[in-house]
């Protein structure tokens, strides 16, 4: 019952959604939950678990008795003739034909057969739990991998809704300084140039959120793939974007056995060394029990009638130890490939460390990159703003030209978008920090 919580926030999140183009609204959270319902390498996922622990039954089902019930009828419509001496009759030197049986008879028993020891029976049944903890931690390292997607795609759609709306903004502005500067034009208070150059700038926004309109569209719909919504579906974010992400990264610690692949790694190597410990266990005797009992009934020619009214029973019991003498050097030969195997791990491990130090270190480095180009971002904001309040002030007084008005309010506008993708860019990072350092 792993995704539980998963499912029900993803009902929750489609609850009410009775028709396809009705608004779903999805907050990150709902967002990764349905993402982990509906995806299809988690689906996988969990099934191969469920696989994983057919598999522990399965081997599990070795070392319960083997029951197993048999009948059946025969009829030797020719008896065989056997031979036997003359002396057992008085006619010695000679040789007298005689059948033994009847030609109908009819079995029916039961017969059990159970393990007692096989050393490499324990370890196999151990090593299938072992591969069951290997396909979890596949299925979290999938999960990971998801709401890694979701979460960025998301940011990607809240940015692209951000830009819009902001450039939406400084359309409507520059809409009302051109009226106001019609209105000048008008008084005879400015010139008609001022009126087409703000004219031509408003008209080049319009175009801008066209086309940002149409990025903001496909953002939505990379959302909406990436947790198995239609495309088509329309969508409503209601979370925001993270503005306050500052990690203080002196204090920052990364052990790499948080990390989703050093788990795997280890318990690849512990499969490895039960691997190991099987193949060397396999020069052990096994040994077996074995119960049977069973009824025959018989019946001579001309009397098939009879079978069935006398039952005659039968049983025995028995050990059987199977002791390995020599086999060719096959386990000698798998053992050598399991110390290989084992060896070949621990290498993989300690490049493994290596990468994921690396890893650390740059995601640390885009981290710090990320938050002083957003401080300098906020900065930039700022100094437009102020810029373009001041030159809105004087073009009004008409101590300022349009070309100035233009610039500024495209300055501005500018620094507010950079502000978003510099804002957008650490988040990301940020992201990509805490996968490093196994956190996500």
């Amino acid at each position: 019952m792993r995704y539980i919580l998963s499912f029900t926030l993803a009902l929750s999140a489609l609850f009410g959604v009775a028709q396809q183009n009705e608004k779903l609204s999805l907050s990150i959270d709902e967002a990764i939950a349905l993402a982990k319902a509906n995806n299809v390498a988690l689906k996988n996922a969990e099934l191969d678990i469920d696989f994983a622990n057919s598999q522990v039954n399965e081997i599990k089902s070795q070392g319960l008795p083997q029951v197993n019930g048999n009948a059946s009828f025969a009829h030797t419509y020719q008896i065989p003739t056997q031979l036997i001496p003359g002396d057992f009759v008085g006619q010695p030197g000679t040789v007298i034909p005689v059948q033994f049986g009847v030609p109908f008879n009819v079995n029916a028993g039961i017969g059990i057969r159970q393990l007692l020891f096989d050393g490499t029976f324990f370890l196999g049944l151990k090593a299938a739990s072992e591969f069951v903890n290997i396909s979890k931690l596949s299925a979290s390292s999938s999960e990971i991998d998801v709401k890694e997607s979701v979460i960025k795609a998301y940011y990607m759609a809240l940015i692209s809704e951000k830009n819009l709306l902001q450039l939406e903004a400084s359309w409507k502005n520059m809409q009302k300084v051109r009226d106001e500067t019609q209105a000048m034009y008008n008084e005879g208070f400015a010139e008609k140039l001022d009126v087409d150059r703000i004219t031509l700038s408003a008209s080049n926004l319009e175009l801008s959120i066209s086309q940002l309109q149409n990025q903001a569209k496909l953002a939505k719909q990379l959302l909406l793939n990436s947790i198995g919504v239609n495309l088509n579906q329309e969508l409503e974010l209601t979370s925001n974007l993270p503005t306050e992400t500052s990690l203080d990264l002196e204090t920052v610690t990364f052990d790499p056995n948080n990390r989703i692949e050093m788990k795997l790694l280890d318990q690849q190597q512990s499969l490895n060394e039960l691997d190991l410990k099987r193949y060397k266990v396999g020069y052990l005797p096994s040994l077996y029990g074995n119960f049977s009992y069973g009824t025959s009934t018989f019946a001579t020619k001309g009397q098939v009638g009879d079978l069935g009214n006398d039952w005659y029973a039968n049983g025995s019991y028995s050990l059987g130890l199977s002791v390995p003498i020599f086999d060719g050097f096959y386990k000698k030969a798998k053992v050598d490939q399991a110390e290989i195997e084992i060896t070949k791990t621990k290498n993989t491990k300690k490049q493994a460390v290596l990468g994921m130090n690396l890893q650390v270190s740059q995601a640390k480095t885009n981290y710090a990159n990320a938050l002083k180009g957003l401080e300098i971002q906020k900065k930039s904001q700022a100094l437009a703003e102020s810029i373009f309040n001041t030159t809105s002030i004087k073009f009004k007084e008409g101590l300022g030209s349009s070309f100035e008005m233009i610039n500024a309010e495209n300055e501005l506008t500018q620094a507010k978008t950079n502000y978003l993708n510099a804002l957008y860019n650490l988040n990301v990072a940020k992201i990509d920090f805490d996968k490093a350092l196994g956190n996500l």
